[in-house]
């Protein structure tokens, strides 16, 4: 294997100093256009590669940047640990990542760990972030952002979503089909997500006139087979015309059982998820859901760690994002509204993907 090519080579093929040659590779000003253009081509002709481990060390840092994260097969979590690793590609960055398995004893001690000098910063995805490990965060000085923390009240900068006015504009969208009994699977309830997006669905109907029936609303975990039990019984116990789920994993698990009662969907029973996984588009039906920006939170998140480790405090504490409506094969107006019959209904809903924006908001 060829030798390593040094900037001193560099410096004596362009006919500079090894100084300017480091300006010039790291973008400081000093250098004229034709000296930065001859040292550029020396570098790229003779196939200079920056040894980034010995910048870092020099800096006093290791380059890596850790990722705590549910585990390693939640499409959720994978989607925003994606967006985290093409920021920290284009920063020339490494991530060192830990699956916690929503173990709170866990995410405390991989943050102690980390931060003995291993890594610069820490991201950490949907964790339980108990008082213990926000504590261990600030005892360290460790420069750490959240992604969709359980809850708001932490002293930690974090990027969520509008989860309220996604999961409203979604039930909005099935009140304006034509539905009036919806269904409602709620998330897990230690999760502030949970109530901010029932409470959207809860608004929408309130705001239509509609009345809670509570047998309509079940608590479920964020799970497929969960989504799929729940909604066979409350199909068969109280025979709703559509459903709204806090998660698309569930809705997915919704979609199958009302197949599994022998219902047409869309045209018998409509369905509405929320994330906006890859799944979503690739089932059939094509589910209707409101997409979270999965990558965008990851890539905002990383970006905002990165300037905490240069010692700039993000703009805001609070990042949140809108979501938006993408309406797909799985909504369409309940058959008795339509009068269309099954194979009418199920027409009317091939919409394909047509994504709808939010209304973005305030902090909450």
């Amino acid at each position: 294997m060829a030798d390593r090519v040094t900037i001193s080579q560099v410096a004596e093929e362009a006919g500079v100093s090894a100084m300017t040659v480091s300006n010039v590779l790291n973008g400081k000003p000093g250098a004229s256009d034709e000296t930065r253009r001859r040292v550029q081509e020396t570098a790229e002709r003779l196939g200079y590669r920056p040894n980034i481990a010995a910048r870092n060390l020099k800096g006093g840092r290791s380059g890596l940047i850790g990722v705590m994260t549910l585990d390693l097969t939640n499409q959720y979590g994978l989607e925003i640990v994606r967006g985290i690793a093409d920021e920290l590609a284009a920063a020339e960055r490494e991530l060192l990542i830990n699956a916690t398995y929503q173990d709170a004893v866990r995410e405390t001690e991989r943050v102690e760990f980390l931060a003995r000098g291993l890594v610069d910063g820490v991201l950490m995805v949907a964790p339980v972030l108990d008082q213990q490990t926000v504590d261990a965060v600030l005892h360290t000085k460790l420069p750490c952002v959240i992604v969709d923390p359980r809850r708001l009240a932490t002293p930690l900068p974090r990027v969520t979503v509008d989860n309220y006015h996604g999961m409203r504009q979604g039930v909005q969208h099935l009140i304006d089909l034509g539905h009036r009994r919806i269904a409602y699977i709620r998330g897990e309830e230690d999760l502030e997500s949970t109530n901010v997006r029932y409470q959207g669905y809860a608004d929408a109907l309130r705001l239509a006139g509609v009345d809670i029936d509570e047998r309509l609303v079940v608590s479920c975990d964020f799970s497929y087979l969960c989504g799929f039990r729940t909604t066979a019984r409350l199909i068969a116990e109280h025979s709703p015309t559509a459903l709204a789920a806090g998660a698309d994993l569930m809705a997915l698990g919704a979609l199958d059982a009302a197949r599994a009662h022998g219902l047409d969907v869309p045209g018998q029973f409509s369905v509405v998820g929320f994330d906006d996984l890859p799944q979503a588009a690739q089932t059939f039906p094509g589910l209707t859901t409101v997409r979270q920006p999965l990558h965008d939170m990851g890539q905002i998140a990383a970006r905002a760690l990165l300037s905490l480790i240069d010692g700039q405090p993000p703009l805001m504490e609070h990042m949140q994002l809108p979501t938006t409506l993408v309406v797909r094969e799985s909504t369409a107006p309940p058959a008795e509204s339509s009068g269309a019959g099954v194979s009418k209904a199920a027409g009317a809903g091939a919409m394909g993907d047509r994504p709808t924006d939010g209304a973005g908001g305030d902090e909450r």
